[in-house]
Order: structure tokens, then C-alpha cells, then sequence
């Protein structure tokens, strides 16, 4: 039970790298809830499944935790800015953009 669940949650944070980790654990609790709510559903049926499944979140839970507390992360930042179009009007358009945030 304990290695499906650290085997399982090691493959998903996995996926997790390559989405890229510095962007991903701004939203850690997002991302959190979302896996252990995979894992339950994966591995629903059994009373070593659920075991399994909730050992998986809490190792996800604890990795994403440690990641944001010791590395620089980046978080989507929302701005606008204004776009001339003529002479006499210009209009906001709203832009996205990574900033780096320190631990």
C-alpha cells in the first residue's frame, strides 16, 4: 500500500516537472487537491486502494509544500496596458506575464 501510493504520486509529479515547477507550485493547493482527488478516484474500490491513494496525496502534498517554501517561483501576473488606436483613443488591453517571486 505504501509503495503504490509513493509510486503513484512519484508519476504524477513527474508530469508535474514537465509542465514546469516553478510556474506550477505557485498554485500548490490547486494542484494538490486536484491529484489527491485523481488518486482517489483511481484507486476507489478498496480499502488498500483508498489507503494507497492518501499516502500518494500526502507525499505530493508534502513535495509541493517544501518546493515553495525553498525555491523561486513564478506567478502570472495580470496587468493592462493602453494601445493607441487613433489620434484621440486609445484602449486598455489586458496583457499576462510570469514574475518571479523569492521564497
Amino acid at each position: 500500500m505504501f509503495l503504490a501510493g509513493l509510486l503513484s504520486a512519484l508519476g504524477l509529479l513527474f508530469l508535474i516537472f514537465k509542465l514546469g515547477i516553478r510556474r506550477v507550485i505557485s498554485y500548490d493547493i490547486a494542484f494538490d487537491i486536484a491529484i489527491t482527488g485523481f488518486l482517489i478516484w483511481s484507486f476507489a474500490g478498496t480499502y488498500s486502494g483508498m489507503f494507497a491513494a492518501m499516502i500518494g496525496g500526502l507525499f505530493v502534498s508534502v513535495v509541493l509544500f517544501i518546493m515553495k517554501q525553498t525555491m523561486t517561483r513564478e506567478v502570472l501576473q495580470f496587468t493592462t496596458r493602453k494601445l493607441q488606436v487613433s489620434k484621440h483613443i486609445a484602449m486598455p488591453v489586458p496583457t499576462a506575464q510570469w514574475v518571479k517571486v523569492n521564497p
